[in-house]
């Protein structure tokens, strides 16, 4: 039996009922957590049929990582300003960092 997936799963749950409590817009937090629910769904219901290799589970998870935690501050407020910082930028990048990754699944 293959663990990640579930390993990934958990963690999933566990992100995503911690920053569901209290996010910055609960609307945005609809808007960009639903997609991610149905995708979650959709690997579990077919996860019978279509199992991909742990590199493809590692992978989606970043999309579907970064995108719960966009929804729960929305994209433009995630503290990211590290990564501003270190790359002297004068906005917030975190969207296209965690919308890059989307590709992941084509990758994959």
């Amino acid at each position: 039996m293959n663990r990640l997936p579930l390993f990934l799963l958990l963690a999933y749950l566990l992100l995503f009922a911690f920053l569901a409590i209290n996010p910055f817009a609960r609307s945005v937090w609809w808007a960009e957590n639903l997609p991610i629910m149905l995708i979650v769904a959709g690997l579990i219901l077919t996860y019978r049929w279509f199992v991909f290799s742990n590199t493809a589970y590692a992978l989606m998870a970043f999309l579907i990582f970064l995108h719960t935690i966009g929804g729960h501050f929305t994209f433009e407020r995630v503290p990211f300003d590290w990564f501003t910082d270190l790359f002297e930028f004068e906005r917030n990048h975190y969207d296209r960092i965690a919308h890059f990754t989307v590709g992941f699944y084509a990758y994959a």
